[in-house]
């Protein structure tokens, strides 16, 4: 999927890595340099996963988020389907990251052979953000940050 779909966005001079996942954490594809142990996608997708959870649960309406750190960015969309995270080298321009993603994500929304792939992906979005699974603090918190807006 990724290097029919996003092939923009990996041919990108700088792009080091790009997964896909679906709302339930699980990668549907993924793309990257031999430098990244995708080992650890799994680990940066639930994180991803979570923030988007927290933003939704908050109500905020964010699809979109860029982290810099020391040797490069993280830029993570999100989508009603699925999660697209990017690791880029720092020199990469965010805004040519964003048009790639747009086109590419505009593409798989209204071409036939991608909407039968999304169908097939869960609809229900974030679902791990779960009072039971949080602690008392934890649910303290959420509502002073509600209670703010």
């Amino acid at each position: 999927m990724i290097r029919e779909a996003f092939s923009d966005l990996i041919a990108i001079n700088g792009i080091e890595a790009v997964v896909i996942y679906d709302n339930r954490n699980q990668i549907i594809d993924s793309w990257n340099t031999p430098k990244y142990n995708p080992a650890v996608f799994v680990e940066t997708g639930e994180t991803f996963q979570h923030i988007f959870g927290l933003l939704e649960h908050l109500r905020y309406d964010m699809d979109e988020l860029v982290l810099p750190f020391d040797r490069g960015l993280v830029f993570v969309r999100s989508h009603a389907r699925f999660y697209v995270t990017v690791i880029a080298r720092l020199s990469v321009e965010i805004a040519h990251i964003r048009l790639a993603m747009n086109v590419a994500v505009h593409d798989v929304d209204t071409q036939k052979k991608w909407r039968r792939t999304l169908r097939k992906l869960p609809d229900q979005k974030y679902s791990n953000i779960n009072s039971a699974r949080l602690d008392e603090v934890e649910k303290i918190m959420l509502e002073n940050m509600r209670e703010g807006k």
